[in-house]
């Protein structure tokens, strides 16, 4: 599964991991782009990767080895303005086939869902996003899931776990009626937070170590991890701005 990291040379580099599900530390990186410039790179998953430029302008591209096999080969649209007015989110995660969540500054949620497959202006409800959510702003760090799972960090460490039941259509629809679930704590020194789908978590910390952890119930959001709940070390030097990995890369079932 690819984890795409911006280093501080402003590179792009795909790095493949070997065992998502358990997380042995086996990786390959290459590089694909020399110059990446973007103010956010987000995963669209299978590859699909979405950015927004300091103007605001949504762009899409797609990383047509996104499963490691090759070097650098990008989609001929790759590029592509697809949206504007994307400058305004405070966050904005990509939560596969598709879907967009953003939020607001005064923490609403933002559902969008972009249906096109080589770069033109193609969306659900016109491009308009529905509002599914508010309350939103409080928190350190997001990250999606797939299947409308998303993972959010407080303030105090504790990680919350929500699920948007109707991701393919946008209706305001969640477990629990929006009450996050508490699975964890002690997250909250982790400065980027990104997930394989299917549960994986990457957290990277302060010092540029990543570390894997396994949510064994994303659909159901119930207390149980792999190991335990402890992380396995990824590996150190991933001191960059950007950590985005591929949220379709595993699915939940």
């Amino acid at each position: 599964m690819s984890n795409y990291h911006v280093d501080e040379n402003g590179k792009l580099r795909r790095w493949t991991h070997g065992s998502p599900l358990t997380g042995t530390a086996r990786w390959n990186q290459t590089v694909i782009s020399p110059a990446w410039s973007a103010t956010k790179t987000i995963s669209g998953g299978d590859g699909v990767i979405f950015t927004i430029t300091p103007s605001g302008s949504l762009l899409w591209h797609r990383d047509n080895n996104y499963d490691g096999s090759g070097g650098a080969e990008w989609h001929s649209q790759s590029g592509s303005v697809i949206g504007t007015g994307w400058s305004s989110f405070t966050t904005v995660l990509g939560g596969g086939d598709g879907v967009i969540y953003a939020v607001a500054s005064d923490g609403r949620l933002f559902w969008y869902r972009y249906m096109g497959s080589d770069g033109q202006v193609s969306w659900a409800n016109n491009g308009a996003g529905r509002q599914i959510g508010s309350g939103w702003s409080g928190f350190l760090r997001v990250a999606a899931s797939g299947n409308g799972v998303l993972y959010a960090v407080l303030a105090n460490g504790q990680l919350r776990w929500y699920r948007h039941l109707d991701p393919d259509n946008g209706t305001n629809s969640w477990a629990n009626s929006g009450a996050g679930s508490t699975i964890g704590s002690g997250w909250a020194g982790f400065t980027k937070l990104a997930s394989f789908g299917a549960g994986i978590l990457l957290g990277r910390n302060s010092t540029g170590t990543i570390f894997w952890y396994r949510h064994l119930d994303p659909l159901g959001g119930t207390t149980t991890w792999a190991n335990g709940g402890s992380g396995t070390a990824q590996g150190t030097g991933w001191n960059d701005n950007q950590l985005v990995a591929d949220v379709t890369g595993c699915r939940a079932t």
